[in-house]
């Protein structure tokens, strides 16, 4: 059996979590009544904290990210203005028809290609495999593990086999 890719260690993972996202928010819609659905993309663990809505734009912004900056797929960007359920999961569809369109041969010998992240804090060089592991992963399951905590806050009855399927 060939050893693992980055393609293998994220694409078809984050696809996988970009459909139990779509499933949990079914979840919270369901527990607080779509006349109160609303209220959900406004979550917040605590005041200084983003909102339920910033961390499916998070996980989406940091896949999408992924497979053009690792993979070398064509770039995509989102307005980041979702502001109701509906919003948030086209935003989701969106996001995983345009991974599942990544050609897996598009991350063939990218361990060591150089990723470069350019933020107001300046530049950040990483190989990447390194970006893969010690960011890009890591920040996709802190956003996740947000919004999967966020809906627990609120009562949604959601447990450790909704996270993991």
């Amino acid at each position: 059996m060939p050893p693992l890719s980055l393609y293998d260690i994220t694409i078809p993972i984050f696809i996988h979590h970009l459909k139990t996202i779509n499933n949990l928010l079914d979840k919270g819609e369901a527990h607080v009544g779509s006349d109160h659905a609303a209220t959900l993309v406004n979550l917040r663990l605590v005041a200084d904290m983003q909102p339920l809505s910033f961390q499916v734009q998070r996980v989406s912004k940091i896949s999408t990210g992924v497979a053009a900056l690792v993979g070398s797929a064509e770039a995509i960007t989102f307005e980041d203005n979702e502001k109701t359920l509906p919003e948030l999961h086209e935003r989701i569809n969106k996001t995983i028809a345009y991974l599942e369109k990544v050609d897996p041969k598009s991350f063939v010998d990218a361990e060591d290609k150089e990723v470069i992240l350019k933020n107001a804090a300046g530049e950040r060089k990483f190989t990447g495999s390194s970006y893969v592991s010690t960011f890009a992963l890591p920040n996709f399951y802190f956003h996740f593990v947000t919004l999967y905590a966020l809906l627990r806050k609120e009562g949604v009855q959601i447990g450790k086999r909704d996270f993991l399927t």
